[in-house]
């Protein structure tokens, strides 16, 4: 079997928006120069349903010492494939070997990482494979986190491409490498937009954006959303550079990325002028912690090679869920204000144009 090269995506810069995005984040930080004891890390089975599964892995270094340039990897025992993956170069076909990308190579003590990937499996539960590699020494620290999710929707992807193994792929992912590298729509970043509100004080309204999201859906179906989290946006100079400092913490995660399958022909079965309404369970990676959210969208095609995805109801992300309560309560302190809202609503239109 041919081995694969994926790379993976670095976010291209978004034109200005009239209002943006929620924080949604990956983690992206560093690694290390003699690894085996600065570092651990664990693989997470984060979804799973009858033909796949989706995982990540969190590199963390447990050392006193910066290091840069990392790698790891495995192979499954059983029927698991990679098909795609996320923020690291992947190659090979079983086993896997996995490196950093060109912007998160280096991992300061104590800083984390997380890549991301989708596969395919039989009728057993996801398995979790012991990792290797100088980042993780010759043993695993492997723990799995499964959540098995009986719907296609909840399954997420990637910016990058891995050949699919020869076990069947979920119905939403061809087993097709070219279809999966090249992506169908590209976001036009000039005419979306996404939106977060924060509350102080109780009462205290107040809509933000960031000015630079990018994306795609591939050939396969899967729809990725990268946001640059340092273009955040509130208005005010100083408290873009406490919330990017704060609460993002930008240094170590400055982007979040967001991937989900698009129920199979909603686009192709639409005709121009119409609109339809559709449920989605996407996987939101933000300041190094995957999570799902899901919120309910109405798809219109605009024309032949435009369609328009826009938000009906709020999605709400809450700070708890995405290690993200300290920072929340340091901007409060630093502001001196007695209470900012843990939850912020996002909502989103998102235009994407045919390639």
């Amino acid at each position: 079997m041919s081995s694969f090269n994926a790379s993976a995506k670095i976010p291209r810069p978004a034109g200005a928006l009239t209002r943006s995005l929620c924080a949604l984040g990956l983690s992206i930080a560093l690694s290390t120069v003699s690894i085996q004891a600065q570092a651990a890390c664990q693989y997470h089975v984060t979804g799973q349903w009858s033909t796949g599964f989706t995982a990540s892995v969190k590199v963390t270094n447990e050392g006193s010492t910066a290091v840069s340039g990392w790698n790891l990897s495995w192979q499954y025992a059983g029927d698991n494939r990679i098909t795609s993956g996320y923020d690291a170069i992947f190659s090979g076909t079983n086993p896997y070997t996995v490196k950093n990308a060109s912007w998160n190579g280096s991992i300061q003590p104590g800083q984390s990482l997380t890549f991301g990937f989708q596969g395919t499996k039989g009728a057993a539960a996801a398995e979790v494979p012991a990792l290797t590699g100088n980042m993780c020494g010759t043993t695993a620290s492997s723990a799995s986190s499964a959540v098995t999710s009986a719907s296609s929707s909840s399954r997420s992807s990637s910016s990058s491409s891995i050949a699919p193994s020869s076990s069947s792929a979920p119905s939403s992912v061809s087993s097709s490498s070219s279809s999966l590298a090249a992506p169908a729509w590209s976001l036009n970043t000039t005419d979306s937009f996404l939106n977060f509100a924060t509350t102080k004080n109780t009462h205290n309204l107040e809509v933000h954006n960031f000015t630079a999201i990018s994306g795609d859906i591939n050939g396969a179906g899967v729809a990725t959303l990268t946001i640059d989290l340092n273009t955040v946006n509130t208005g005010v100079a100083l408290r873009d550079q406490r919330m990017r400092d704060l609460l993002f913490e930008t240094a170590t995660y400055p982007t979040a990325t967001v991937t989900l399958a698009v129920p199979a022909n909603l686009i192709s079965n639409l005709a121009v002028g119409k609109l339809t309404t559709t449920d989605i369970s996407a996987s939101l990676n933000l300041h190094g912690v995957t999570g799902v959210i899901t919120t309910k969208v109405s798809v219109q095609k605009l024309s032949a090679s435009r369609i328009l995805v826009q938000s009906l109801a709020p999605v709400l992300v809450k700070a708890g869920d995405y290690s993200l309560t300290n920072g929340v309560e340091a901007l409060r302190a630093a502001v001196g204000i007695a209470s900012i809202s843990v939850a912020v609503p996002v909502d989103f239109a998102l235009v994407f144009d045919a390639r």
